[in-house]
């Protein structure tokens, strides 16, 4: 995929906020909302922490003095964005490391949460980068290594990213994790009114694996939520030139 996502939710206990009101205590309950990307060039982790008597609707907000927020050894940098809201981030690379642990440093005291991503990295072999494929005829799609049983994939057919529009809306389907998927003759549409006289439009296909999992408490005193998850998301994206 073009990247992959992790979504971390739950309720901590741990050191003190100092009085602050404008901070996510780990002294009280505190609801922590993490997404992981790896779209194979780098792994991208953005967390927002919320005051868990407010819930999920509210505002991020930062964490209170002393504290701090790692992840794999990595401390996260606070930003702010024009919202008002307050995210943390870092830029891991990409590993293809299952384990993933985030840290709660509050003073002198750490705690760590471990979780166990189910999403291994994949290649696409089908299409090949830059190649020419017709919209007329069918469009194989490959990837190695499949997962095979009931495991699912997803399937995204767009414009170039970040590009001008060429092609209709985007195709995006799920389907069996199982190494191969053939997308029907005529099933990517082109934007006539936007398209160029030949119809050639620069486009891209992304594949997903996604996976939802638990946290393991290993070290320290906080306590998240029986319902703390993490989503993963890993994704791997391949350009080429869709013709008539």
């Amino acid at each position: 995929m073009r990247g992959a996502g992790w979504v971390l939710m739950g309720t901590l206990v741990a050191g003190g906020c100092g009085g602050s009101e404008a901070c996510a205590d780990l002294g009280d309950e505190v609801l922590l909302t993490a997404q992981v990307t790896d779209n194979g060039e780098q792994t991208r982790v953005e967390v927002e922490l919320r005051r868990g008597e407010l819930g999920g609707k509210s505002i991020p907000v930062k964490l209170c003095e002393h504290d701090a927020l790692w992840v794999d050894a990595v401390e996260m940098t606070r930003v702010k964005r024009p919202s008002g809201a307050v995210i943390y981030e870092a830029m891991l690379a990409t590993s293809g490391a299952a384990m993933r642990t985030f840290a709660l440093h509050s003073d002198d005291e750490v705690s760590e949460f471990t979780t166990t991503i189910d999403a291994p990295e994949f290649e696409i072999t089908a299409p090949k980068p830059a190649s020419e494929l017709s919209r007329a005829a069918a469009l194989a799609i490959a990837w190695t290594p499949a997962r095979g049983a009931d495991a699912k994939i997803s399937v995204k057919l767009a414009d170039e990213i970040d590009g001008d529009a060429c092609l209709g809306p985007p195709l995006e389907l799920e389907e069996p994790d199982d190494g191969e998927v053939v997308v029907a003759a005529a099933m990517v549409k082109l934007d006539k009114m936007m398209a160029p006289p030949d119809g050639a439009c620069e486009a891209f296909v992304t594949l997903s694996r996604d996976h939802i999992c638990d946290l393991k408490p290993t070290m320290g005193s906080a306590v998240l939520h029986p319902e703390s998850r993490v989503q993963a998301t890993t994704s791997r994206t391949v350009a080429f030139i869709s013709v008539p």
